[in-house]
């Protein structure tokens, strides 16, 4: 029992001797607005409800040989639409991470997405089912991405090894060497599933009014793959490496023009949701 008291002490010295943080939470007016909660972090999720605009994060230290608070560090965020968005975006990326039953190759493309995309109002939609014709014959969109630039529609294949295809072909191949043999396998033609899902997607917005659709499209292959005779990229169709995707959406996003606004964005995300089996 002593011994254990003997811990506890140690212990609780060791706390007050190293010390420990409060953070502190003003307005731009330097309004103390945290004084009845206590915060853990400084960062956009302590601003998260918030009105939109400036606030400083003040970082003050107290230990057993410095008792009396001293400051070591102040943190000036803006807070708004983009950041807030940023930062629940961010979030459910983190929580996916740890989903055992989350697919990783779909979360890296979302994470190069989320990327590629900081600093800008954007959605990430996942898993949409839509209609291909009036035969209520359907078609998955497995990742599509709600930009200022544009919609931007992305098929992953879950391929690796030498990748052949034409775009007219109905199938491609995948070739790799397996136990000093080549063995090969055949796979749908990504191009001929973004078509249908292009097609899906204009049928859903042909009535919806106000918003022309500016469609891009990525077939997107793991790094295990080799990209050996495919059809050459254009402006509106790329297929690229996993690696590739967030420098490519980069440069796209500053050679085109705006097309949607913020609010255009919201209004595209929430008629999707109704074909949505998540979002971001």
């Amino acid at each position: 029992m002593l011994f254990l008291l003997i811990a506890v002490l140690l212990v609780v010295l060791g706390f007050l001797a190293w010390g420990f943080d409060d953070v502190l939470l003003r307005d731009a007016q330097g309004r103390l607005l945290s004084y009845k909660r206590k915060l853990k972090t400084a960062d956009e999720g302590a601003l998260i409800g918030l009105a939109y605009g400036t606030y400083s994060f003040e970082i003050w230290h107290r230990s057993l040989f410095h008792w009396k608070p001293k400051l070591v560090k102040k943190v000036e965020l803006e807070h708004n639409k983009i950041t807030e968005n940023a930062w629940k975006v961010e979030k459910l990326l983190q929580e996916n991470a740890k989903n055992p039953n989350a697919k990783k190759f779909i979360w890296a493309t979302n994470c190069e997405i989320f990327e590629a995309c900081r600093g800008s109002y954007f959605k990430i939609v996942n898993k949409l089912y839509l209609l291909r014709n009036s035969l209520n014959d359907t078609t998955v969109v497995g990742t599509l991405l709600l930009h200022p630039t544009g919609i931007y529609l992305f098929e992953n294949v879950e391929k690796s090894g030498w990748i052949f295809g034409d775009a007219e072909e109905k199938f491609w191949s995948a070739t790799k060497m397996n136990e000093d043999r080549m063995q090969g396998v055949n796979f749908e033609n990504p191009i001929l599933r973004i078509n249908r899902n292009v097609e899906a997607l204009r049928r859903l917005f042909e009535n919806f009014e106000g918003i022309s659709l500016h469609i891009f499209s990525y077939a997107v292959f793991d790094d295990s793959a080799v990209l050996k005779q495919i059809p050459e990229n254009a402006v509106s169709q790329k297929i690229i490496l996993r690696s590739q995707l967030r420098e490519s959406l980069q440069r796209m996003f500053r050679l085109a023009s705006p097309v949607y606004s913020e609010y255009e964005i919201d209004e595209l995300e929430k008629e999707l949701a109704n074909y949505s089996e998540h979002r971001f």
